[in-house]
Parts: C-alpha cells; structure tokens; sequence
C-alpha cells in the first residue's frame, strides 16, 4: 500500500505544479496585456513632402477618396471572427479568421487596393486600416505601400492600433499590431495633427481601436485653410454609445473650424450607415437600399434618426453615396445578393465647399461571379467639390 501512495502522492503533485505553472503564465499574461495598454492621445504627426502644389485654389475641382483597406486580409473567401450576422433563417452566422490567409494574399490585397485608386489620380486620399508592423499581414509595411505608390503627395500616419501580441483566437491568433490612418494630398500639408476619440473602458478595449481622427491642413489662394480630416469611428459597439461621444468630439472639432470660416472635408469609415433615414434618400428600414432582405447585423447603428435628424452640427452635411455598397458584413464569403451590404464610408463637408459629384467606386479582380469588394471588405467612396470663394 506504502509503494502506491508514494506514486500516487508525486503525481499530484505534478498536477498541482502544473496548474501553478498554468496559472501564472496566465496571471502574468494579463498583467503584460494590461500593463503594455496606454492611449497615444493627441499629438503633432511628422509629414512627408512630395507634393508639387503649395496652395488650393478656390473654384477649381477636386476629387477626394476615402477607402478601408482592411489590413490586405480581406479577399472575397475571408470572413472575420468578430462579424456576426444572421442567414435567411434569422440564425447566427459567424466569421472564422483573425489575420490574412497569407502573406501573398496581403501583397495582392494591398497592391490592387492602391492601383485601383492611383488610376483615378485624386488630389486627396484617405486610407484606413493600414497595416506597418503587424502579425496580422505577415509585418508588411503597407504605408510604405502607399507613399511608393504616390510619389508626388504629401503623405502622414496616424497610428490608431497598439496591442501586445493577442492570442486570440486560439485557432487563428491575432497576435501584436501596428496599424493606422494614411493620408495623401497633392498639395502641400502645411501641418497635422491626431485628435483621439474616446473609446471603450471595458475589457473589449484591448481588442479595439486607439480611435482618432487626423487633420492636415492646406493653404487656400483666398488665405483660408482647408482641412482634410481622416476618420475612423468605432465599431462592434452594439447600440452605438461609444460612436455618439465621438461624433460630439467631431463636432467639437468642427464647430472650431465653423468659427474660423475655414473649409473641411471629413473622409472617412463611419462604422454607421450612412443611407437610412438620410434625408437625400427615401431609404427607411422597411425600405432598406440593394435589396436587402437579410435582418441587419446588431453591430450597424444608423447616422440619421427617424426624424431624418443629423448628428453633425450646423454647417456641415454628410455626403454619402448609394450606387453600389461601400461595405459587406464578413460573417459569411462574400456571395452578391447573400452577403449583408451597406454604406458606412462617405464625408462630411462644411457649407462653404460646392458639391460637384459623388458616388462609390466598384473594385473587381475579374471575376464576374462575384462582382464588387475585390480587395477589401470596403469599396472606395469618392467626391468630387469645389472651395467656394
């Protein structure tokens, strides 16, 4: 009896190491999560110069895109671990991968997002969800991408994703990221600036977003600015609390620039639909835009009240587009007339800037079965304006 208990007593013994040694590699791990967190905040952001154009010129066209680039992950096959959605049946559906199926992929992604907006030659460009030091895309610089690919623009980077190395999920961990805002003008940045928007204070905000908005600012021929101001607002923020503080934050920013007289453009990925209740539009949720029957995905909030009511102060107008969605859902592969779409990518502009024309840009790799969102899960948004003297 004496020989059995002796074994007996060394294995546990081991056991209880061995969950010792599982509980401090845990307790540390979230020590190290925890303790790597901080907010960049606001700051000054360093700009390339490139551009051949000191100033603006007031009644002249200019053309402006804003894209998500999705970090060069998604190719029409991809669905993403946090995208939930609903099938025809009204049950869950749920995405799969965290980071890219492969670093070719990401290179296909990333250089065919670039030339497809190169090739429209805009004077302004507004990228988000730019990868430069990430396991995600396999740590390819994408900004660096970018500014090769535009050789005659002012260019600056605001970093927007910080995270410690996430291993989560356990099939296909996210590991650490370095991601940001890429902004582009063909003519001179005089200045830039991050501004932060708040985020959540709850556990999710070691998986979300630093989010922040940047803001370049150009000099216009009748010495005024314009400022070119690249969003990206939250999402996965079910009932849209933290996106509501950061619309007051915009328009804090936006009533400044309303009191200078300035002129502003605001390009962005809005993480809102931009086309219910949108008083340009007819579009209601009983009347929802691309034919859409599938039940809306808990993560869209709606811009517009049922009022029709904008959250953006007085002064400025959102601009959004609805000739083809700029956005689908990646619960599921994109599939046309299966996957949930909408339009979350458009601007704003202050009064004193003249509408000319806007619609969204359709991005195909040359399949024709499945038309649209080739490179990202977003599809360009472009306007087309002019600065009123």
């Amino acid at each position: 009896m004496r020989s059995m208990k002796k074994p007996l007593k060394i294995t546990l013994i081991s056991i209880g190491i061995l969950i010792g040694a599982l509980v401090a590699s845990a307790v540390g791990y979230v020590g190290y999560i925890y303790f790597s967190y901080y907010r960049i905040g606001n700051s000054s952001l360093d700009i390339i110069h490139n551009a051949r154009v000191d100033k603006a010129s007031t009644n002249q066209v200019y053309k402006t895109i804003s894209y998500n680039i999705g970090f060069g992950a998604y190719s029409q096959d991809f669905t993403f671990f946090l995208d939930t959605g609903y099938d025809d049946n009204g049950s869950e559906t749920v995405g799969y991968y965290s980071k890219a199926k492969s670093k070719e992929e990401v290179m296909f992604n990333i250089n065919g997002a670039v030339n497809c907006v190169n090739e429209l030659e805009p004077d302004f460009v507004f990228f988000q969800e730019v990868d430069v030091d990430s396991t995600r895309s396999f740590y390819i610089d994408e900004n660096k991408i970018i500014g090769d690919a535009f050789k005659n623009y002012d260019s600056t980077f605001a970093l927007n994703f910080h995270t410690a190395y996430l291993p989560y999920p356990l099939h296909d961990m996210h590991g650490s990221v370095q991601a940001g805002l890429s902004t582009l003008s063909s003519i001179k940045m005089t200045e830039s600036l991050r501004k932060e928007y708040t985020v959540s204070t709850s556990l999710s905000k070691f998986f979300d977003l630093d989010r922040c908005f940047s803001v370049s600012t150009i000099s216009v021929d009748n010495n005024k600015n314009l400022y070119i101001v690249n969003s990206h607002m939250s999402a996965y923020d079910e009932g849209g609390l933290i996106r509501e503080k950061q619309i007051e934050e915009l328009n804090e920013f936006l009533k400044i620039c309303k009191d200078e007289g300035s002129y502003v453009i605001v390009g962005g990925d809005f993480n809102h639909d931009l086309l219910i209740n949108n008083p340009d539009y007819e579009y209601s949720l009983n009347n929802r835009p691309f034919n859409m029957t599938k039940k809306t995905p808990d993560w869209v909030s709606y811009i517009f009240d049922e009022e029709k009511k904008s959250p953006i102060i007085d002064g400025f107008k959102f601009i959004a587009s609805d000739n083809i969605p700029t956005c689908r859902n990646n619960d599921i592969e994109w599939e046309v007339d299966e996957t949930y779409v909408c339009v979350v990518d458009g601007f704003i502009v202050s009064d004193n800037v003249e509408i000319v024309d806007h619609y969204n840009i359709a991005t195909n790799n040359g399949n024709k079965n499945l038309e649209w969102f080739a490179y990202s899960d977003h599809q360009p948004a472009c306007l087309e304006f002019k600065l009123i003297n």
